[in-house]
């Protein structure tokens, strides 16, 4: 008897013991989102680490919340948040087909179009708005809303405020 009592309470500490551990053993998840970053940590502001495409295999090391702690198949551990990944592995991730139209699909900036965004309008631009009667106070306009830069943190409590993202219930 005294056998079996000592037997029963291993067993309750080891059950206890796995239970309350963050770990989870043996969980692989898959990215669902067409693209995903995983972060240094659990918030959207935080840095990226790698960037993740539809379907990779990610394997779960703790869960906090809403977030994910995971390792891709390179070794690269970071922080994901759940809405972006899925217990099973989404159609179109790995195969021929869902490559062939996403390199169609991959296009870059040119440098012009690239550094327009930067510092307002481009020349083809420029001329235009000079022939559609956009005056110069416009553009100037224009272009200070485009430098306007919302600080990380007040995007962050914008985000906290309206329970969006990462915060949405």
């Amino acid at each position: 008897m005294k056998h079996r009592c000592a037997f029963f309470a291993m067993m309750v500490s080891f059950v206890t013991a796995i239970t309350m551990t963050d770990a989870a053993f043996g969980e692989t998840v898959y990215v669902a989102a067409k693209s995903a970053q995983l972060r240094s940590g659990k918030t959207s502001l935080d840095p990226v680490v790698a960037s993740l495409k539809l379907g990779e295999t990610l394997d779960v090391v703790k869960r906090d919340d809403r977030w994910l702690q995971v390792q891709t198949t390179k070794g690269v551990k970071g922080w994901i948040y759940h809405n972006n990944v899925s217990a099973s592995k989404p159609a179109g991730g790995d195969n021929e087909l869902a490559t062939l139209g996403q390199s169609f699909r991959r296009t870059d900036a040119s440098a012009v179009t690239a550094s327009a965004g930067a510092r307002g309008l481009d020349k083809a631009s420029e001329d235009y708005a000079k022939r559609s009667g956009i005056t110069q106070q416009q553009r100037d306009a224009m272009d200070r809303m485009t430098a306007y830069r919302i600080p990380d943190e007040a995007i962050q409590e914008f985000l906290k405020s309206g329970r969006l993202g990462e915060y949405a219930e």
